[in-house]
């Protein structure tokens, strides 16, 4: 759901200052692979994106937030090779089908793992086709 901003007063929802989370730049060597991966799996749509210097791709649903900026260029990238890892930088999405998502991830060919956390909640990881570990938990909300 979009923010009305004219009509409500903006309230942090973390410490001083964080009201949302607006974006995730995920840094990509192929901008087509990396969009087509998020849709696919994600399925977030594409986005319209100013004439930026670095080609990319904005990702996620009309009106809404969070999204996925798909950044190709130089910047560093874990790799293929890279471990599912919680331990290092990632990102985590709340889903409210967690056991869809896995189905989604099986069918679709992308290795994951599952951890049960200390105190039970459990989390499913999985890398882009860059190296990028992505995380899912059953949501919260």
């Amino acid at each position: 759901m979009a923010l009305d901003t004219a009509r409500e007063q903006i309230r942090p929802v973390a410490g001083s200052h964080v009201v949302r989370v607006q974006h995730e730049g995920i840094s990509t060597r192929d901008a087509e692979r990396a969009k087509e991966f998020y849709c696919r799996i994600l399925g977030l749509e594409v986005l319209p994106r100013p004439q930026l210097s670095a080609p990319g791709y904005w990702l996620g649903s009309p009106g809404t937030f969070p999204q996925i900026h798909i950044i190709a260029g130089d910047a560093p990238v874990p790799g293929p090779e890279a471990p599912i890892s919680p331990r290092g930088r990632h990102t985590c999405f709340e889903v409210a089908d967690y056991a869809a998502m896995k189905a989604t991830l099986t069918r679709e060919g992308v290795p994951w793992i599952e951890n049960t956390q200390p105190g039970g909640r459990v989390q499913t990881l999985c890398n882009d086709p860059d190296g990028n570990t992505l995380e899912f938990q059953p949501a919260t909300v």
